[in-house]
């Protein structure tokens, strides 16, 4: 049901009520208006026929039937005259005002009041018998409701369309914002509501279109950002195969260096023995089979020193928290008066290649940057799952990090970071110019299938 239609049932209930109020109020009025009229009246007749009966005591009946037959019909009373033996010698007429009509019987009912009867004793054995009689009294009340009921019902005509007139111009306004909601409701946003009449209407319709206009803008953000995170997932994704493919390389390069380089080498070192051991007696030849020989193990040292860099053979052999650990103990050798703490708890389950990799790299390059640059005194690894998260900091008590970090000539740091969000995780450092500096890396544990 519509607003429109609410209000209007509604002044035609309220009027309804006060036609009814009237109407009830009318009735008492004329119940109370009959009453008086019937008493006086037939108080009056009482007294008159009263008196003509002792003026006229020396009068027979006959006669005093005579005059009550000039007398006519007295308003509002029957009049009965009985002779001594209970026989009526004259009755009332009836009565000529409007005669041949009478009102309902529900509203005589209502405004009717009780009959009264009074007899009066007549000369020998006579009687003459009064009754009021109030059917002409309550038909006149009764035209006059039906008067009263004409007006009210066109004056109830007339407020109601009227009524329905200006309320259909009031709440027009109001049927054009439910309209623009539904249009809204089946997604056309860039609807908008025109100026609207009245001071209420105006101001909800400048809501709507001030709503209207932030949900479309809201949308218009909600797309960009779904656009720019498909973007981001993307630069992960190719992120993340770029970090594999490259780690890859690695793998295939340090398996090259190890087998096929350092077997050359060793061929080297072994020719150069050879050789030095034929020329025994050749003072130059000796010196440089012993540079040869230096040489090659030279570079035989140096390929052992670049195959861990390349690819992390404890990582392969030992597992995550033990390759770290041996990273650790390769600073710790390499490197005089800093303190290492580390607290690396074992994993139950060892991760997946790809968080290994990421996680040891992490940890590599934030030790790397804290040794080289922090000049701390004291270097803390930690590793742990955490709600099915693994969790990893390094901290140092170093000089900290300048402002902005991560900017150009900051690739370490910007690659770790890369490469914990390529994993689906979040890298976070805090740093202040001497204060130290830690690296919380968090990377799920659970990976998705990589795309086919």
């Amino acid at each position: 049901m519509s607003l429109r239609v609410k209000l209007h049932l509604l002044i035609a209930a309220l009027t309804l009520v006060l036609v009814a109020t009237m109407v009830a109020l009318f009735v008492g009025d004329t119940r109370r208006s009959v009453g008086e009229e019937i008493t006086a009246s037939s108080r009056i007749a009482q007294q008159l026929l009263s008196r003509l009966i002792l003026v006229g005591a020396q009068d027979g009946l006959d006669d005093l039937a005579e005059y009550l037959r000039g007398l006519g019909r007295v308003r509002s009373n029957d009049i009965v005259l009985y002779d001594a033996g209970g026989r009526p010698l004259y009755h009332s007429p009836e009565p000529t005002y409007k005669a041949g009509r009478s009102a309902p019987d529900w509203f005589a009912r209502r405004v009717q009041p009780t009959p009264q009867t009074r007899s009066i004793e007549v000369g020998d054995g006579g009687r003459l018998v009064i009754r009021s009689e109030a059917s002409r009294a309550v038909l006149d009340g009764w035209d006059d409701m039906k008067r009263l009921l004409g007006v009210a019902l066109a004056l109830f005509a007339a407020v109601n369309v009227i009524v329905y007139v200006v309320v259909g111009r009031a709440v027009a306004p109001f049927e054009r914002i439910l309209r623009g909601l539904r249009e809204m409701e089946r997604g056309d946003f860039h609807v908008r509501l025109p100026a609207l009449r009245g001071r209420e209407a105006g101001a909800m319709g400048a809501a709507f279109n001030h709503m209207a206009a932030a949900i479309e803008t809201s949308l218009e953000a909600r797309r960009e950002a779904a656009e720019s995170a498909a973007r981001l997932a993307a630069q992960r994704a190719l992120t993340g195969a770029l970090h594999a493919r490259i780690e890859e390389e690695r793998r295939a390069l340090a398996r090259e260096l190890h087998d096929e380089l350092g077997q050359q080498v060793t061929a080297i070192r072994s020719l150069a023995i050879a050789i030095a051991g034929r020329a025994e007696d050749d003072a130059a030849m000796r010196n440089a089979v012993q540079a040869l020989t230096a040489t090659a193990n030279q570079l035989y040292d140096s390929m052992h020193a670049m195959v861990p860099r390349l690819r992390p053979l404890a990582l392969d052999s030992l597992g995550l928290v033990d390759a770290v650990a041996d990273l650790v103990d390769d600073w710790r050798l390499r490197t005089t008066g800093i303190r290492y703490e580390t607290a690396l708890a074992p994993l139950a389950d060892e991760p997946g290649d790809a968080v290994r990799i990421g996680a040891y790299r992490i940890v590599q390059e934030a030790l790397s940057n804290a040794l080289r640059h922090a000049r701390p005194s004291r270097v803390q690894v930690r590793i742990a799952v955490e709600h099915g998260a693994l969790a990893i900091a390094v901290a140092d008590d170093g000089i900290g990090l300048p402002q902005a970090p991560e900017h150009a000539g900051r690739f370490g740091l910007r690659g770790m970071r890369e490469r914990a969000e390529a994993l689906g995780g979040h890298l976070q450092i805090a740093s202040a110019p001497g204060a130290g500096c830690t690296v919380q890396a968090r990377i799920p544990l659970e990976q998705p299938e990589p795309p086919r």
